[in-house]
Parts: C-alpha cells; structure tokens; sequence
C-alpha cells in the first residue's frame, strides 16, 4: 500500500481530531498543552507546527508545506552578534543555514543537521515583515509578519531552509486557557494582557518551559530589538545580542511520506520517508 504525503495525513487526522484546527487562514495547526504531533526528524524529537498554506518557493511557486520546530532548543544564542534586528544578515541565520548547526561541525557535531534531514527540507521564502506590540493579537501579528512593515531598508522576505517560529505560531498553538476559551485567547493582546495571556499559555504547546524563546519577528519601529516568548506566556521583545533560546524551523517537501501505525505521540511519532 502506497504511504500517505505526511501533508495528506494530516488533513485526514484533522477531520476527527481535535488537536488539529484551521486557523482564521486556512493553515491546519496543532493546538493545546500536548498535542500528538511528534515526529522523528534528524535523527531526534521535532514537532510539526502544522500544514501552512501557499508557502512560497524560491522560483516564485507556491505550495502547502508542513512546518516542524524542533521539539528542544539547542541551546541559548544571541539572535545577531550586533544589535542589528536584519534577520538576513543575523549571527542566528548564518548559523542556522550556513554554519555549524547547518554543517553539523564542532558543538553541532551530534545535533546539527544530518544530510537525510536536509534532503527532506524544502527551501522557501520566509515573510520578515515587523511589528509594534502595543495592541498586537494573534490574528494581527499573522497579518504583520506578512506585511512590509519593516524599518527602514531591512528586507520583508527571506529565501532560506532554517528559520524560528513566527510570533502567531505560538498564538495559534493554544487551545484556550483553563478559564479562558480560545477565540478570546486569539483576541488578546500578546503584550498588555498579562493575566489572559497567562491562563492562554497554559494549554500552548509552544510557550518555553523556562525563560524565554526567540522568534524570526524584528520589531519595526527601531533597528535594534526582537520579539521573543516568555515563559510567562507574554511576548515582548528586546536586544538581538542577549542570548536566548533557540529552536531551529523548517518547511519539508510535500512530497515527503508518513509512516502508517504511527499516532504521533512522544512515544510513537511519525516517522517520514
């Protein structure tokens, strides 16, 4: 019997599952505390965000690509070495892409990429577009990321294999909060609505155990800061050179298949082919 696309496996799961939803433009995400959306990828543990729709291609194309984080950081690193908020020119770009994650060298010569893994990775077009964080939901940071809100003569569009997690990827991956359901989580302000964002965080896959996890997000009213997570659940952003979490990001092929008998638990992820 012919394997699924891993794309094709989960829209089917999401028909009957409640850990898979559509967000408010049409992306198949996972949600809540712990989803099963485990998956064995470079030899160790990722997650898949979900399914995101017309994913750009470097020749202009677009397609649907499942998006995967891997499920632990690889540890605290400034996002640049100079508090410049470009992702194209960032110390964490080059490592991510060209450096030693990337080649798998000297600290990354156990947990860098393997060659299978970057076989596996389809190269897109990332959107950069900023934000202020006064008033700035979920739904709004989805909008903004994808805008050419930008400072002054930084790029809105990256073409590249590794990235960081958007800001509304983390939005979206809540379930609602124990008192709080889940449209009102959307609607919160991510920066100001400290005790709602709290109770959201609690059934969000994505919030960091313990301090605070950076994004690919640079705040466009200045050059020098960048949005991250807390976990406290709040966004907020700060200096590129201070050293925080990292957990790599990347879109794989569509074509790429899924190992039937597999749930996607911890214990069991999907194995891709």
């Amino acid at each position: 019997t012919e394997l699924p696309t891993i794309t094709k496996q989960i829209a089917k799961l999401a028909e009957t599952s409640d850990e898979i939803i559509e967000d408010d433009y049409g992306n198949l995400r996972y949600i809540g505390k712990d989803p099963n959306n485990y998956v064995s990828f470079n030899n160790e543990l990722w997650r898949i965000i979900g399914v995101m729709k017309d994913i750009e291609n470097p020749d202009g194309t677009k397609e649907d690509k499942v998006k995967l984080i891997r499920n632990e950081s690889i540890g605290n690193s400034a996002w640049n070495s100079s508090n410049i908020n470009d992702w194209s020119t960032s110390l964490l770009k080059t490592l991510l892409n060209e450096g030693d994650y990337y080649n798998r060298t000297n600290s990354f010569g156990n947990t860098g990429l393997t060659n299978e893994a970057k076989e596996m990775i389809s190269e897109s077009v990332w959107n950069l577009g900023g934000s202020i964080y006064a008033d700035v939901t979920t739904r709004l940071f989805y909008e903004r990321e994808r805008s050419t809100n930008v400072y002054e003569g930084r790029p809105t569009k990256w073409t590249g294999e590794v990235g960081l997690m958007y800001p509304s990827d983390y939005g979206y991956a809540t379930s609602g909060g124990t008192i709080t359901d889940r449209n009102t989580c959307l609607d919160a302000e991510l920066y100001n609505d400290v005790s709602t964002v709290s109770d959201c965080k609690n059934n969000d896959w994505l919030v960091p155990n313990t301090g605070v996890q950076w994004t690919i997000t640079p705040f466009s009213s200045d050059h020098f800061e960048v949005f991250y997570v807390e976990s406290s659940g709040r966004m907020d952003c700060y200096y590129p050179s201070s050293e925080h979490s990292v957990r790599p990001v990347v879109y794989i092929d569509s074509g790429i298949k899924v190992e039937s008998g597999k749930d996607g638990s911890s214990t069991n992820p999907f194995i891709l082919y």
